[in-house]
């Protein structure tokens, strides 16, 4: 009894998640039988504006918290070592590297900090 009761629980859940993907639009069609099939509209997820500028906003926080924690001196030497390593290192050293933005929040957690 406990497989028939695992097969249910399986083709439940297959039915329940065809009907949440239905839910978002559907497109009807014909099969190769004949039969009227419903299959859900495929849709490519996309990039909000206002979550690319809340990870945008975040990494500037880290930067400047970085920074001020390790001030602009030793911030640039940890920089200027990352930018004579490989590739993958020097575009990590150039997205690293300072802006006023940083410059202007690292002044500002100074406060915090010290």
């Amino acid at each position: 009894m406990d497989k028939v009761v695992e097969e249910f629980e399986k083709r439940h859940r297959a039915v329940t998640a065809k009907h949440r993907k239905l839910a978002d639009g559907y497109v009807t069609a014909l099969n190769r039988n004949g039969t009227i099939e419903h299959k859900p509209i495929r849709r490519v997820p996309v990039f909000r504006l206002r979550t690319v500028l809340m990870a945008l906003g975040v990494f500037l926080l880290f930067k400047g918290f970085i920074l001020a924690n390790l001030g602009v001196e030793d911030y640039e030497s940890h920089l200027g070592h990352l930018a004579t390593g490989s590739a993958f290192e020097q575009a990590g050293a150039w997205i690293m590297a300072t802006d006023p933005a940083s410059l202007w929040l690292s002044e500002k957690f100074q406060a915090f900090i010290s």
